[in-house]
């Protein structure tokens, strides 16, 4: 059982129940769920990640004029709750602040993207880095019956404009050719290995984040990244190639890998065969937003 499992069958024993008794005037108007932070946010935890942050319980959330009234009350209420569910006992010692409990909308949107409403102004979405928007968006929601968390979930991971996605993915396949086609043969034929080595991983950083741009999937921290490619709707096939060009390879088979993600890449955006530093000028000087546009093409997209 994951962390969203656990939370959810916790919530469905003890929580709901007791939400109910507790504000039973306001329980339309009350988010429940787990997200954020944590492995087990995105259903990634395993054996090696439940030494810590798998306990159980869930989130409450709540408008700040509702927590000015419930807040506290709440707060008490879920304190009671049972330290022990499934044999999962709660990891955290008196003093200690939980990730669980009671917060407000407004805070997790600031704690996990920087601001409380979704953008509406394309160039405020370049400053959002996509690892963010992951963290605000992973989870589930067990309940929302006003959609104060739901509607800006939604709009955070659905609602980026055509013209930011087109700039992000722009630069990240400028800067693929950079450091794949043009500097890693490069510093070979210089004999210097180590800055080659670099400039594969360099490679490496800026395919992931364009293999989630096509799939339109938000890009989780590093750490994750290699994990979520096996669940994306398309180009989960890169994982592989990738995962090789980080654990070493001569020329011909770090060229070979890299080629196998770019005509994956290409292939998908029905530009099989373009070149890739060609590819990105003639995507950049299709955008619309003349502010965006004009944007640097290798400077701006890639966080």
């Amino acid at each position: 059982m994951n962390g969203i499992e656990l939370a959810e069958r916790f919530y469905l024993t003890y929580g709901r129940d007791l939400i109910e008794a507790t504000v039973p005037d306001a329980v339309h108007r009350i988010a429940v769920g787990i997200a954020g932070q944590g492995s087990e946010c995105f259903g990634y935890d395993d054996e090696i990640s439940r030494d810590h942050d798998y306990e159980p319980g869930f989130s409450i959330w709540l408008t700040d004029e509702d927590d000015i009234k419930l807040g506290v009350k709440l707060a008490r209420a879920y304190r009671a709750l049972p330290r022990e569910f499934a044999g999962v006992k709660l990891q955290l010692k008196t003093g200690e602040n939980s990730r669980f409990g009671v917060s407000t909308a407004d805070g997790f949107f600031r704690s996990t993207v920087g601001r409380t409403d979704v953008p509406t102004d394309p160039l405020d979405w370049m400053t959002i880095p996509d690892h963010a928007i992951s963290v605000a968006v992973n989870g589930k929601i067990f309940r929302d019956d006003a959609g104060i968390m739901t509607a800006r979930r939604d709009g955070f991971r659905y609602g980026m404009p055509g013209d930011v996605r087109t700039q992000k993915l722009a630069a990240r396949l400028a800067l693929m050719a950079q450091a794949g086609d043009y500097n890693y043969p490069r510093m070979l034929s210089r004999g210097d290995e180590a800055a080659a080595r670099l400039a594969v991983c360099e490679y490496v950083r800026h395919a992931i984040a364009a293999v989630y741009l096509v799939a339109g999937e938000p890009r989780p921290y590093y750490k994750w990244q290699f994990r979520g490619l096996s669940d994306l709707p398309c180009l989960s096939g890169t994982r592989e190639p990738l995962a090789r060009l980080l654990t070493g390879g001569d020329r011909e088979a770090t060229l070979s890998a890299m080629s196998a993600v770019n005509s994956a890449i290409t292939r998908e955006l029905g530009a099989e065969g373009t070149p890739l530093d060609r590819l990105a000028q003639e995507m950049h000087a299709a955008i619309s937003d003349r502010r965006i546009r004009e944007l640097h093409l290798m400077e701006y997209g890639a966080d």
